[in-house]
């Protein structure tokens, strides 16, 4: 077993009392960790960036290890695959949603798992609360059928090989996968997705297998007119250790583009001050701020969500502070599969129900896709019908 993961209670139990953590704080930690979708695994490097002498609004802790009286009723639209991932699949882990780009899942794992996440369907271990959907072929078939499928679909330029996290799979296996797909003339853009750059950066430090290894195939990669990049995840300053800009900056210095995306996450960096020191940070990191996702409609994690109206109102207060390569786009990537839009780009609000109307060309020209509030920010009664009619077609009488 590794000894800088912690994957039971017991470890975490002494873990805890070695911090000297309030009793009552942790049973509410432990039993927050039963209500989970996500099975309990947690870097020493990640436990060790939360301030446990405030732990209870630490915004590092909140992600990772949520406390049971922080738990809301998810709300009647919210989906485990949120996003219908599994319905755009077109073979074990390959996922071609949008014309022109395909998003391979290289493994189920992650080095510590977010409560919020959004792909609890099939990332980590099963838990109480969720039995999970787990890659149904063996890795070598899987590249071999995203090798075929992207000879047969030419139009895809651009493939986002994620998981889980790419950190999760052995050197070699990523090996495997990028030199698969180097000579395929079509790509233009490879981004491999990553959250480990926070969870344990050292292994991305010079001299490391997987430091050699992406920059290797960087300039591999650019010499035949593709990028190759990283798309790292970091939500909160205070997640950018000194070790994580060391590795960033090295990657950098290598000629390895690194882009950020970000989760909108209540109480963690849901205000202009967290998002402005974020961008800041990263920006100081090297790390190109990209996107801020409106966190999705995934099921058990609904104290993660705010309104789309502080998603805009936080994007609205950062505009012109930075300059515009260095300002993320603010978007929602829409429940059953809709893709990603702009927060802005919304066709009607119905700020009676909390619901925001989207459409969305490049996924379908006609159908109407939905994104929903939370319940905590509509009126008492209208929190008491969606809970009564459940869905959005009896609340409009669409049937």
């Amino acid at each position: 077993m590794n000894k800088d993961v912690i994957k039971t209670v017991d470890q975490l139990k002494v873990y805890l009392n070695t911090m000297k953590v309030d009793s009552d704080l942790k049973s509410d930690i432990i039993e927050g960790l039963a209500q989970n979708s996500m099975s309990l695994t947690i870097t020493h490097h990640v436990l060790n960036l939360i301030d446990w002498n405030n732990p209870s609004t630490d915004p590092i802790r909140k992600q990772f290890l949520p406390l049971h009286s922080e738990y809301l009723p998810s709300h009647p639209q919210s989906r485990i695959d949120s996003l219908s991932e599994k319905k755009q699949e077109v073979s074990s882990g390959l996922i071609h949603r949008y014309p022109n780009k395909l998003l391979f899942l290289s493994t189920n794992y992650c080095p510590t798992y977010c409560a919020f996440c959004t792909r609890s369907y099939t990332v980590s271990n099963d838990t109480e609360f969720l039995k999970k959907s787990k890659l149904e072929e063996a890795f070598k078939t899987r590249v071999n059928n995203l090798v075929k499928y992207l000879k047969s679909n030419p139009n895809i330029s651009d493939i986002v090989i994620s998981g889980g996290d790419i950190a999760s799979a052995s050197t070699s296996m990523i090996d495997i996968i990028l030199s698969a797909i180097i000579n395929i003339q079509t790509l233009k853009t490879v981004r491999l997705a990553t959250r480990t750059l926070l969870f344990n950066p050292d292994i991305f430090l010079p001299k490391t297998q997987l430091f050699e290894l992406i920059t290797k195939y960087s300039s591999r990669f650019k010499s035949q007119g593709i990028e190759l990049s990283i798309q790292c995840h970091f939500n909160h300053a205070n997640e950018i250790s000194t070790t994580s800009q060391e590795a960033t900056n090295s990657l950098f210095n290598s000629g390895v583009k690194i882009r950020n995306q970000t989760v909108l996450l209540n109480g963690v960096n849901s205000s202009h001050e967290a998002q402005k020191e974020l961008i800041h940070k990263l920006i100081s990191s090297n790390i190109e701020p990209y996107y801020v996702y409106q966190m999705d409609m995934v099921t058990n994690a609904e104290h993660f969500r705010t309104s789309l109206k502080t998603c805009i109102d936080i994007s609205k207060s950062l505009t012109g502070l930075f300059p515009g390569f260095h300002l993320p786009r603010f978007i929602v990537d829409l429940p059953f599969g809709g893709g990603k839009r702009s927060v802005y780009e919304y066709d009607f609000y119905d700020d009676k129900y909390g619901v925001y109307w989207f459409r969305s060309p490049a996924i379908s020209d006609d159908k109407i896709y939905f994104y929903c509030d939370p319940l905590k920010y509509l009126n008492a009664h209208i929190q008491e019908q969606w809970i009564r009619k459940k869905s959005i077609s009896a609340i409009y009488n669409l049937d």
